[in-house]
């Protein structure tokens, strides 16, 4: 999928900030951030696909914020609302910023489009400040719904096979690519962070809103196990070398 078919159009830059898991995750910021404001002063927080920078604004009273998109339109926008933003590669390019940098880093279902997580995450934790946290959202693989697809023969949620249209499924379940590359298992992303030296602080689980009423209001009684949720999100904070 080439970045102009998907991460340069208006309505995608902006539509995260406006999902329950959005909310989740910037609750769980806001309690870090007062939690480490006892001690020191204004912290820096990065956000690592911040679209139209309206999501970290709200932080800009507690903290400096800073923010990096793939796409220059997103940028574009976050810089004329105030927000220091770059347009970056998480695949490929270096984050321009020095080494233990940030108090908190939030990753909100960006890792399912990367080409090269790895190569992300060990930037996360290179500008990352020793015992810093990284707060990270993305879809699970094996949640409730997507076990019961598999079994029917469907396509699972989140997992794509083209970049023209969603074959596999049924109905208007993510009608089109969204180019998501990398999907994990609650078990698998835990696995992968450990690897790179992070420690599951706090885990949650988020329903996905483009469900029908029926199964929404199902999806929510299970985002409370969240191996099963449709949405993972974990606190992770960096380990001391």
């Amino acid at each position: 999928m080439k970045k102009d078919d998907f991460y340069e159009r208006t309505e995608v830059i902006h539509e995260v900030v406006e999902a329950e898991r959005s909310e989740i995750c910037y609750n769980l910021l806001i309690d870090l951030i007062a939690k480490e404001n006892n001690h020191t002063g204004k912290k820096r927080i990065l956000d690592i696909g911040c679209g139209d920078g309206s999501f970290i604004k709200k932080f800009e009273n507690d903290c400096e914020v800073f923010g990096v998109d793939i796409s220059s339109v997103a940028v574009k926008i976050a810089k004329e609302a105030g927000i220091t933003a770059y347009e970056v590669d998480m695949s490929r390019t270096k984050l321009p910023f020095e080494s233990e940098y940030f108090d908190l880093v939030y990753m909100g279902d960006v890792i399912e489009h990367l080409a090269n997580p790895d190569f992300a995450i060990y930037e996360v934790a290179r500008t990352l400040k020793p015992n810093g946290f990284l707060v990270l959202s993305t879809p699970n693989l094996a949640s409730w719904l997507n076990r019961s697809l598999l079994l029917m023969g469907i396509q699972p949620l989140f997992s794509e096979v083209s970049t023209l249209w969603d074959f596999g499924r049924f109905g208007r379940l993510d009608s089109f690519p969204v180019g998501h590359l990398r999907l994990f298992t609650y078990g698998a992303l835990k696995k992968f962070l450990i690897h790179h030296r992070f420690k599951i602080v706090k885990v949650e689980g988020a329903s996905y809103e483009g469900l029908p009423r029926v199964l929404n209001n199902i999806d929510r009684i299970f985002s409370r196990i969240h191996s099963l949720s449709s949405i993972v999100i974990v606190i992770a904070s960096k380990m001391q070398t």
